[in-house]
């Protein structure tokens, strides 16, 4: 994604303020993502998450390096996993669909973060046509909640692969027989499967062909059409009320 900024021509102050946008848009996806976890791990009953500070919007409590770095550069990311103990979970008499609940919480989050900034960018793109004097405030809000809601999308799909570590994979395995779950093939599995997200993205790189964007537009395609659903309504709204 940097690298496609450099490719466009773009000049220094263009460059920096496309990054200052990917910045806010990145942090934001991935502490409401990993915040999801920590919220719904302790209303579960489990306190490791805020013992641990992850009970917070902060994004320097959530933010991997690695992950952002290669968002930025390649497309694809994490934020730093959300430890839990499951043991602690009590809400509710099945732990299997509680540790669900715990791994589905992150992609949650950001589908209703993808709502939210969808949302706000249909208002502030009204608002630019309506109000052409505070077109660069405007202008800049409009792409931050545009790119909020382009990285929460691409969080929302990526989590859900079934790979380890990812929250699809987790969701999948508590699904699978627990004698499954402890065999040694099951176990090579689990540590060798990680490098199939790099082997792909390798490919991918050298062959031209996106195989791992293909994917991840894939899996967003049913949530954009919801999203573009639920927000039909205000859109129509707005051009009742001239925005």
């Amino acid at each position: 994604m940097i690298i496609d900024l450099f490719r466009q021509g773009l000049s220094a102050q263009e460059i920096i303020y496309y990054l200052i946008i990917f910045l806010f848009a990145l942090t934001l996806s991935f502490s409401f993502h990993e915040f999801m976890h920590a919220a719904t791990a302790v209303w579960l009953g489990d306190p490791t998450p805020r013992n641990m500070g992850r009970l917070t919007l902060n994004p320097v409590a959530h933010v991997d390096p690695v992950g952002t770095v290669l968002l930025l550069i390649a497309g694809f990311g994490w934020g730093k996993p959300v430890m839990y103990n499951p043991n602690n979970l009590h809400r509710f008499k099945s732990h299997r669909w509680m540790n669900i609940m715990v791994h589905l919480a992150g992609v949650t989050g950001n589908f209703v973060l993808a709502l939210i900034a969808n949302i706000l960018f249909l208002l502030f793109a009204a608002l630019q046509v309506k109000f052409p004097g505070a077109e660069n405030v405007l202008r800049a809000l409009t792409d931050a909640f545009s790119y909020t809601y382009a990285f929460s999308m691409m969080l929302l799909a990526f989590n859900l692969l079934p790979i380890p570590p990812l929250d699809g994979f987790h969701v999948l395995e508590e699904l699978l027989p627990y004698r499954l779950r402890h065999t040694e093939g099951y176990m090579k599995f689990q540590r060798f499967s990680p490098y199939i997200i790099w082997i792909v993205f390798i490919v991918s790189t050298v062959s031209n062909v996106s195989i791992l964007s293909y994917v991840i537009n894939l899996i967003e395609t049913p949530f954009e059409f919801i999203i573009s659903i639920i927000c039909m309504p205000l859109y129509m709204l707005f051009q009742m009320m001239g925005l």
